[in-house]
Order: C-alpha cells, then structure tokens, then sequence
C-alpha cells in the first residue's frame, strides 16, 4: 500500500482487481459490462520526481535477473512469462504522451519515476494488468 507519509510532490495511487460478470469492453456488448471489484487485491503505482524518467522493476514480477541457476530461472519464465508490469507502465506513459499530443494537452517538462506493487494473482482473470495500468495512468 502507500506509505502514510510521502513526499508532497510524490503521488501513490490504488487500482483494484476486477471480476467480469457480462460483457468485455471489446466484445458485442458494445462495451457495456457488469463487474465489480475486490478490495482485497490491487496494485500501488508510485511516481516521484527524478533527473530522468525511470521505471523501477518490481523484485517479485520482473524477470530481470539475478537468478540464483537455472533451474530457478526456468521455472520464473515458465510460470510467469517474459514479461512483468515494469511493460505495462512503459506502455501506459508512451499512450499517456500521445493522447496528450494528439488532443494538445500540454504537459510540463518534469521527469519522474515509476514503480508498482500488486497482490492480485496472475493469470486468473483479475484483471492485474488492467489494474497497473488504471494506478499507472492515475499518477500521470
């Protein structure tokens, strides 16, 4: 979660996991859909200031090394893929300045650093990356 104290100029934002009843917001509902959330699992986006614009990979869900063999190794990438979230906020903040240029919405010239926390499971319909990207985009 967020720390109780932070830095003024720093920002910790909350998304929560999400369970679809009906519908998908690409399906031929149109993008209507019934769900809810669980308070109980969510991801923490983080962004500070910084002299460049950073992303910190999360130790639990970024396979960046630092494995102990390879079976280790092997077993990270079979269970949980290439790819983390450390992606999906890259992603998010590419979108974030396109939206931005498209619609001449100007932005100030400040960088910043990302990081991220989630407890929502992978891989079972939770919606964890739409949760990152929601925290992600609401930093921003």
């Amino acid at each position: 979660g967020c720390p109780t104290e932070m830095p003024p100029s720093s920002l910790c934002r909350h998304a929560y996991a999400r369970v679809g009843l009906m519908g998908n917001p690409s399906d031929g509902f149109g993008g209507k859909t019934i769900s809810f959330s669980l308070s109980n699992f969510f991801s923490t986006v983080r962004i500070h200031p910084s002299e460049t614009i950073a992303f910190v990979p999360n130790a639990l869900c970024d396979s960046l090394g630092g494995f102990s063999s390879l079976s280790e190794l092997h077993s990270k990438l079979a269970r949980d893929g290439y790819q983390g979230g450390l992606v999906l906020l890259q992603a998010t903040v590419k979108r974030f300045f396109e939206h931005c240029q498209s619609h001449k919405i100007a932005l100030a010239q400040r960088n910043f650093t990302l990081s991220y926390e989630t407890n929502i499971p992978r891989q079972v319909g939770l919606a964890g990356s739409s949760a990152i990207i929601t925290a992600t985009l609401h930093c921003l």
